[in-house]
């Protein structure tokens, strides 16, 4: 595993990033337990609860040993590699939290987590390409974190990334767009976070810097990173540091962040956020047209949580209500209700 551990502080370019992809995969395979070529046996539903069970109860490696040799012998579960795939996220965000020290390292871990969503993919799992989205934004904050925010949006927008459903494009450009050029936006979910990031790579001229607050309070790399972008000395925590970038930059609050993060300001609701002083609408309009589209033709529990970023958005924008009629329609948010 050491020799696979990156040798230096740069991001890794495209051929490299398809190298490491390939090296992940084949340790993957090593991972699985060898099985003889005839023994594939059916797919057992209860083995991706129970790994999930296993991971909730502190035995994460436990989990994805039982779900590595189950693979091994059913390799067309789904579900199972679904499973997989999270618990490598889970390992790289554990990475973080841990000093971004231990072997294998965080992007390797990414590696692993990718090679198992894909085959989730492949075998047509709903929340496969989400989840796949989910890596990508988590391989981008490495690179944040080593090369600061600015050079990695240089970087990133080169690569084309895995494609979400257009109505969580359409989230991110929605949100991006809600915010004034030149303003920071505060994601306050891991949905909002993964539309946004998406939204920066498809449409770099929305000129808004994204923040995690939770990452900010957690992450030391991500706060330096973060805070150099916004002009501000790492060592403040989040609540101050937003506080000092206020009276230089618009500040822009999605509908999920958590307002005990954040200071004490005049917040006025805008479109789909709230923002520090008087909001200045920019030349892009929403659009709710893949939503709408998603939303007659899609059962995926996905679209409902995109409209739920609508819906909480309402409570602090009444305006929506009208705006937004055609999305609400018969089920409209209890902010809407008479």
């Amino acid at each position: 595993m050491h020799a696979l551990s990156r040798q230096s502080k740069v991001a890794p370019p495209a051929p490299a990033l398809g190298l490491r992809r390939a090296v992940a995969a084949g340790l993957l395979s090593l991972l699985l337990p060898a099985s003889p070529i005839h023994a594939q046996g059916a797919i057992d539903p209860n083995v991706a609860p129970r790994a999930a069970a296993l991971e909730r109860e502190g035995e994460r490696h436990m989990a994805i040993d039982l779900l590595g040799r189950y693979l091994a012998t059913a390799p067309d579960d789904g579900e199972a590699w679904l499973q997989l795939g999270r618990f490598y996220l889970y390992d790289a965000r554990d990475w973080h939290l841990h000093g971004h020290r231990g072997e294998p390292d965080g992007l390797l871990y990414l590696d692993f987590a990718a090679t198992a969503l894909e085959q989730s993919i492949r075998l047509s799992v709903d929340s496969g390409v989400i989840f796949r989205g989910i890596a990508e934004v988590e391989r981008a904050l490495v690179v944040v974190e080593e090369i600061g925010w600015a050079a990695a949006r240089t970087t990133l927008g080169r690569e084309r990334p895995p494609r979400l459903p257009p109505y969580m494009l359409e989230l991110g450009e929605n949100l991006l767009a809600s915010c004034p050029a030149g303003g920071v936006l505060l994601t306050g979910n891991e949905l909002e976070a993964l539309s946004v990031w998406y939204g920066s790579m498809e449409r770099p001229s929305l000129d808004v810097l994204p923040i995690r607050p939770d990452l900010y309070a957690t992450d030391s790399l991500y706060r330096l990173r973060m805070a150099q972008a916004m002009g501000v000395d790492p060592a403040l925590p989040v609540h101050r540091a937003l506080g000092d970038v206020a009276p230089r930059r618009p500040l822009c609050l999605s509908p999920g962040t958590d307002s005990a993060a954040v200071p004490a300001l005049a917040w006025v609701p805008h479109r789909l956020v709230r923002v520090s002083g008087a909001p200045v609408s920019g030349p892009e309009a929403m659009s709710i047209n893949e939503l709408l589209k998603a939303a007659r033709q899609n059962q995926s529990p996905w679209v409902v949580d995109v409209r739920g970023v609508y819906d909480r958005a309402a409570t602090h924008n009444l305006l929506l209500c009208s705006s937004l009629l055609l999305l609400f329609g018969d089920t409209p948010p209890p902010a809407c209700r008479p």
